[in-house]
């Protein structure tokens, strides 16, 4: 786990917690979305990371921008709120890592989770079909299953579900024969 993620958790559960209370998860889903898209530009970062910037002239740009998205979500006084507490204590940069740890928390609660499985090459339609309905019965929830090609696996394929790490491929494989081999 990223050090950006550990720092980005208490606000990931704080945002999902007040989300949930006012029962929109959908809309702060939309909300955090659009930030970390703005977070992540270049010309955000350089203004972020500025130290001879105030954390409220970060807090007033990020949300004019928020605000010029066309059919972006509300910007709110909680929106505002979060923004500007994060800008204030120098943590807009987590901004993409709370958006993720949001997610992962919106999915649970809606019964769902997202599965990242990196393969040696793409998946087809039946193996990923295959994939979800054996992951659904071993997890017990939906599955959002996104593929990611890795040539340098050799064949097989990681399946990255929440903490839970299935390594089935042959790159896997041979660095276990060979921690086994070096003792």
């Amino acid at each position: 786990m990223s050090d950006f993620e550990t720092a980005a958790r208490p606000y990931s559960r704080a945002i999902f917690e007040l989300a949930n209370e006012q029962g929109k998860l959908s809309e702060w889903s939309d909300v955090l979305q659009l930030a970390a898209l703005i977070a992540s530009d270049e010309s955000m970062r350089a203004l972020i990371d500025s130290p001879s910037v105030l954390g409220s002239q970060i807090t007033e740009t990020f949300l004019s921008v928020m605000g010029s998205a066309k059919e972006g979500p509300e910007i709110n006084q909680d929106v505002t709120n979060v923004i500007n507490l994060l800008a204030e204590n120098d943590r807009m940069r987590l901004l993409p890592s709370i958006q993720q740890g949001f997610e992962v928390m919106k999915q649970e609660a809606e019964g769902a989770i997202e599965v990242q499985v990196v393969s040696a090459k793409k998946l087809t339609a039946k193996q990923q079909k295959d994939m979800v309905d054996s992951l659904k019965k071993r997890l017990g929830k939906e599955i959002n299953l996104s593929n990611e090609v890795d040539k340098d696996l050799i064949a097989g394929a990681i399946i990255h579900a929440g903490d839970l790490v299935i390594d089935g491929s042959v790159r896997g494989r041979l660095d276990k024969l060979t921690t086994l081999l070096s003792r």
